[in-house]
């Protein structure tokens, strides 16, 4: 995508939502797209490139940084929250609406409960607790050389890869949590943004985070915890053992 294209398609998504405006508010040269009055994207010159501003939750963010070299940290925004997005081959129109569409409803998600009523848009949907475990199950089955079983006790359903834990879900209906790898310096975030995310129950506290469903945990919070526990479960593992993702 080529840096016309990414102002025009970004410009003309995010004026496609309910109830926001554009103006200047953040200073000459930068367009500025609120939901009532709360910045959700930004378009203007970074260091000479045309950029696309957005939020987003800061293991996605860190996710795609790793993923994207045309995504980095953003300009003038919390670098933890929000996303700089250049023009690049690997920009494509559904990857850019997708970000734009999750600021947005991040944004949406974070109003007072009647304002989110008038934008005409769902509220960004909590998993509940009792959808939680069914949900990791077949997200994690769905990841290539993945087995499980309950090498420690039998309330434990333990899921590796190559041998690998990546995931564990706790089989007990006063306790129906998850239990995923992350990176260190993440979990003092994920515990602060999120009631129901604590540091691990099991294993390492400085490693891993136990989830419990309910308001703020998002199935995409919980896709994204779950595929980068997979990923730094296979760190350790050597190239020619790693499946093919």
């Amino acid at each position: 995508m080529d840096t016309q294209n990414l102002v025009h398609l970004a410009d003309d998504y995010a004026r496609s939502f309910p109830a926001i405006t554009a103006d200047h508010s953040m200073g000459k040269g930068w367009a500025t797209y609120k939901l009532h009055g709360k910045v959700f994207m930004l378009i203007g010159e970074v260091e000479g490139k045309t950029t696309v501003v957005v939020k987003a939750d800061p293991i996605r963010a860190a996710i795609l940084r790793g993923q994207f070299e045309e995504i980095s940290p953003a300009h003038r925004m919390n670098k933890r929250h929000w996303l700089s997005v250049v023009a690049g081959k690997s920009i494509t129109k559904a990857l850019l609406h997708r970000e734009i569409k999750e600021s947005y409803l991040l944004v949406q998600a974070s109003l007072p409960r009647k304002r989110i009523r008038n934008t005409g848009q769902p509220a960004y949907n909590s998993v509940s607790r009792r959808q939680l475990q069914p949900l990791a199950r077949r997200l994690a089955n769905g990841l290539p050389a993945v087995t499980h079983g309950r090498p420690f006790v039998e309330k434990l359903d333990v899921y590796k890869v190559i041998n690998k834990v990546f995931l564990i879900i706790t089989d007990d209906p006063d306790e129906p949590i998850i239990t995923v790898k992350t990176e260190p310096d993440q979990i003092d975030t994920l515990c602060e943004q999120y009631e129901n995310v604590t540091p691990g129950r099991y294993l390492d506290k400085h490693h891993w985070v136990s989830v419990e469903g309910g308001k703020g945990v998002t199935r995409e919070l919980v896709e994204n915890l779950i595929k980068q526990s997979y990923r730094l479960a296979l760190k350790g593992v050597p190239q020619r053992l790693k499946p093919p993702v």
